[in-house]
């Protein structure tokens, strides 16, 4: 027992001078991190907005007599067959895109011709009775005379000479009912040739027809279906030149004149940059967005610009700035999807390197850097790595220094 316990306090002995010569930690080790000085580049400005591609313009296509549809146009299959047209098929001006049952029309059409006629004839006839009736009356007035002459001489009785007057009013009250006929008469027929061309034109509506040539876009026909007068049969856009809108601040309307050439980019067609034309600049701004719209003008000959596409507009400054760029790696954000920038700037206190956060407006992407609109300075020195480890404050240690080319 008495081994045991001395064993025990040379331990105890031991245990107390290792613990009276232990390091005491002095706080938190500096983070390596690699620094950049802020420098400045000469970039031509830019500014990116998106839009969508429209067609120059659209029809809506409706019947404006009731019916049955009878025929549908056709195209010819990509397996070599014809069929009904379809969205998507291309459409030459004139193409009759569907045709109504027309054998009513056509039957009121034939009784307003016939009607027509008829009243053709009866006209006729009017006109050859007032040419007897003229005749007559031309007779009439002949005697008239003579029986004034002689009834003057006291050649005629007056028995004879009233007869003559008689007659005289006879012939000329048939002529002026002959002349009110006619009259009449060419009323009838301008009614019936009214009612002849509208029978014509509503035979003619019941053909629906291209008015230019393009895209059908909205089909809602089937051959046999009833349609309404007014129904809707399909959307034609006409895209061989297209249009793009977009909408700017205030600050951007001295960059934009009417005609200048703007590049559009199509990320559907591999990032393809087609050569747009500003054709529109809005007077005022929308009242909501405060926003100024433009409309741009592209060509599209070989039809590969699509209604919907979503395009990016480039809009460049002549002229050329320095502007500070700091690489995308130091950018941190307060919450995903913020538009709040910050930077850990390097500052130096009491003999330590810590890293300070600092917020910065950020401007358009150059490659992997950014350009600074506001928030530093040419000359600064920035963390540009491990800034998901650091909080403003942060103790760091900087290992390599760069400056940005």
């Amino acid at each position: 027992m008495r081994v045991s316990v001395g064993i025990l306090c040379i331990v105890a002995v031991f245990v107390l001078a290792g613990c009276g010569t232990k390091t005491q930690k002095t706080g938190p080790e500096p983070v390596p991190v690699v620094a950049e000085i802020v420098a400045t580049q000469q970039v031509q400005p830019s500014w990116t907005y998106s839009g969508e591609i429209r067609p120059d313009s659209e029809v809506q296509l409706a019947f404006k007599e009731p019916g049955y549809i009878a025929t549908l146009y056709r195209v010819k299959g990509v397996d070599g067959r014809m069929r009904d047209v379809q969205i998507g098929d291309e459409i030459p001006a004139g193409a009759t895109l569907a045709r109504l049952r027309n054998s009513d029309y056509e039957a009121s059409l034939n009784s307003a011709v016939g009607q027509q006629l008829s009243v053709q004839g009866t006209l006729d006839a009017s006109q050859a009775e007032l040419s007897r009736a003229k005749a007559d009356q031309a007779k009439a007035d002949l005697d008239f005379e003579r029986a004034q002459a002689l009834y003057a001489a006291k050649a005629m009785t007056r028995p004879d000479y009233d007869a003559a007057v008689d007659q005289h009013t006879s012939a000329t009250a048939s002529v002026e009912a002959a002349v009110r006929q006619i009259e009449a008469r060419r009323g009838q027929l301008s009614a019936a040739t009214a009612q002849a061309v509208s029978a014509r034109i509503n035979l003619g509506d019941t053909s629906l027809i291209a008015p230019m040539p393009g895209v059908i876009v909205e089909k809602s026909v089937e051959p046999g279906s009833l349609v309404a007068a007014g129904t809707g049969a399909f959307t034609l856009d006409d895209t061989r030149v297209v249009k793009v809108n977009f909408g700017v601040p205030d600050s951007m309307l001295a960059l934009l004149k009417l005609g200048a050439p703007v590049p559009v980019q199509l990320d559907a067609l591999q990032g393809r940059t087609f050569r747009g034309q500003i054709t529109g600049i809005s007077a005022s701004a929308n009242r909501e967005s405060r926003v100024f719209n433009v409309e741009l003008t592209l060509p599209n000959w070989d039809r590969s610009l699509r209604v919907g596409m979503i395009a990016r507009i480039r809009v460049e400054q002549a002229d050329t700035q320095t502007v500070p760029l700091v690489p995308l790696t130091a950018l941190m954000t307060t919450e995903s999807g913020s538009n709040n920038y910050s930077v850990f700037t390097v500052t130096e206190r009491d003999g330590k390197q810590l890293a300070q956060l600092k917020s910065v407006r950020i401007g358009e992407t150059f490659g992997k850097s950014v350009v600074i609109d506001e928030g530093l300075t040419p000359g600064e020195r920035i963390v540009v790595n491990r800034t998901n480890q650091l909080s403003d404050g942060s103790l760091i240690r900087v290992i390599k220094q760069e400056r940005q080319q």
